[in-house]
């Protein structure tokens, strides 16, 4: 038996009475089926939809779902229909351009690469992806350096939550709607997922190893001797690339609970192929924290 979609599970949502959740928050009331004025914004919470009369901030909705300002939002997200369809389709044509760079690579004789794109077509649909909203500038920061709750003087390491109750107060705009919300979860110890054509890998690390370190145990080095530069994509979605060859190594920070990814060497294709690892990675950047 299929799953119900979420739009399904919204419309039987709204057929119930509602509580609203915070007195104090701003331009929210409890919905019911008979109302005649439909929220401009409404966001299922566990079993319950809040509505908004007027396009809510990021604290209203952290007000009507109970959360504490200092719970850190890019570990959340909010879902919504349209985005979700949109991430279905991007899903379709990468996997298109995937099948096309298998066949175009077996024609130049890379077998290796053909091995690789077809392991990532098998990979594709099974990844966890959300049709997350981007709320404010790439949820919150628009800098992978300065993420609220990062500790500036160890990048990409999340240390404390003072930053990020700092970043509420910019308070972005919701999108209008209908969505649903993950709310932030304690992800536990430090881990990174590393993605490559060998597969998913969640891998813990301790505050001293670097992405290259994480690549030799995940036993990705060993497959690619001449692996030159991975894709880091953080926590809020952000991404960049950084180099890992033990003759030029960076010796950067895993992102903590962020992925690794290990492109295709699209060395051999012209360059109608070379967008292909950045449509991937942009993927990625949807990728569920909580799964």
């Amino acid at each position: 038996m299929s799953k119900p979609s979420f739009r399904g599970f919204l419309t039987t949502a709204l057929l119930a009475s509602f509580t609203v959740f915070a007195a104090n928050t701003i331009g929210v009331r409890t919905v019911y089926a008979q109302s005649e004025a439909k929220p401009v914004t409404q966001v299922v919470i566990g079993d319950s939809v809040v509505g908004f009369e007027e396009q809510p901030r990021l604290l209203n909705l952290y007000q009507a779902a109970e959360l504490r300002p200092s719970a850190y939002w890019p570990s959340s997200r909010l879902i919504s229909v349209a985005q979700t369809e949109k991430i279905a389709e991007r899903r379709r044509y990468v996997l298109e351009k995937l099948r096309e760079v298998s066949l175009s690579a077996r024609v130049e004789g890379d077998e290796s690469l053909a091995r690789a794109a077809q392991a990532y077509m098998e990979q594709i649909p099974n990844w966890p992806l959300l049709g997350a909203e981007w709320v404010g500038v790439t949820k919150i920061d628009d800098s992978l350096e300065v993420q609220s709750g990062v500790n500036v003087e160890r990048k990409s390491l999340f240390s404390s939550f003072t930053d990020a109750v700092a970043n509420l107060q910019a308070n972005p705009l919701l999108p209008q709607g209908d969505m649903r919300l993950l709310p932030p979860q304690d992800l536990g110890a430090w881990q990174v997922t590393v993605v490559s054509p060998k597969g998913i890998q969640k891998l813990p690390f301790a505050q001293h190893e670097t992405v290259r370190e994480v690549l030799d145990k995940a036993g990705i080095l060993a497959d690619h001797n001449g692996l030159a530069e991975v894709t880091l994509v953080s926590l809020t979605g952000l991404s960049r690339t950084t180099p890992v060859a033990y003759f030029n190594d960076a010796k950067a920070m895993p992102p903590v609970h962020g992925i690794i990814f290990v492109g295709l060497d699209l060395s051999a294709l012209d360059d109608d192929w070379q967008l292909v690892n950045a449509q991937l990675s942009a993927l990625l950047s949807y990728w569920n924290p909580q799964s």
